[in-house]
C-alpha cells in the first residue's frame, strides 16, 4: 500500500531538494489554489537552467498532463529510503504538475550582454546599460530575413532585449560558485 504525499508536503520536499542541489540560489516554491490546487509553481532568478531545475522537479510529479489525450497520466509510486535502518516506503506524490519560471537579474542581463558580444552574429547589439538595466524601446534587434546566432542558437524573427537575454542564457548555468 502506498502513502499519498500531499502537494503541500511535496512542495517542502522540492524546496529542500533544490536548496541542496543549488546552494546560494533562492527559489520560490508555491502551491496553486482552487481547481489547480494539485499544481505548484517554482521561480528563481539567474541560477541553474530550466532543464536542471526540471530534472529535479519532474521527479516529484505524481501525474503528468498529456496534451494528446487531454488527460493526466499517472506516474506510479516510488520507493523513498527510510532514515537509518528503516525500510524504504512506497509513496505516491499528490502533485499533478510543476511549472517553472526563470527570470534574470541585472547581473544576468550583464552576462547576457557579454555572451552576445563574444558569441553571437550581432556583437554590436546592446540589450542593457552598464548597470544591467534592460534597454527599453529598442524594438526589433534584427532585420527581417537575417538569421541571428546567439550562444549557438539560430533565430530569424522578431527579437527584443528580453528575447536576446533569454536566448543568450537559456543553457547557461548562473549558479553562484561555492567558496570555502
Amino acid at each position: 500500500m502506498s502513502t499519498l504525499i500531499s502537494t503541500k508536503d511535496v512542495a517542502k520536499l522540492v524546496r529542500a531538494e533544490l536548496r541542496a542541489a543549488f546552494p546560494g540560489v533562492k527559489f520560490s516554491v508555491r502551491c496553486s489554489t482552487g481547481t489547480a490546487s494539485a499544481w505548484m509553481n517554482v521561480a528563481w532568478a539567474d541560477g541553474p537552467t530550466t532543464r536542471q531545475v526540471g530534472d529535479i522537479t519532474g521527479r516529484f510529479e505524481g501525474r503528468k498532463f498529456n496534451g494528446i489525450t487531454d488527460s493526466y497520466d499517472h506516474q506510479g509510486s516510488v520507493l523513498v529510503a527510510g532514515e537509518g535502518e528503516a525500510m524504504p516506503e512506497e509513496v505516491v506524490y499528490g502533485c499533478d504538475g510543476i511549472n517553472t519560471a526563470r527570470t534574470y537579474s541585472t547581473a544576468g542581463h550583464l552576462e547576457a550582454q557579454r555572451v552576445i558580444e563574444t558569441d553571437s552574429s550581432i556583437p554590436h547589439v546592446r540589450v542593457c546599460d552598464e548597470d544591467g538595466n534592460l534597454l527599453r524601446g529598442a524594438g526589433n534587434l534584427i532585420r527581417p530575413g537575417d538569421e541571428v546566432r546567439v550562444a549557438g542558437h539560430g533565430y530569424s524573427d522578431w527579437m527584443d532585449a528580453h528575447q536576446a537575454v533569454h536566448l543568450a542564457l537559456y543553457e547557461r548555468d548562473l549558479t553562484p560558485t561555492r567558496t570555502k
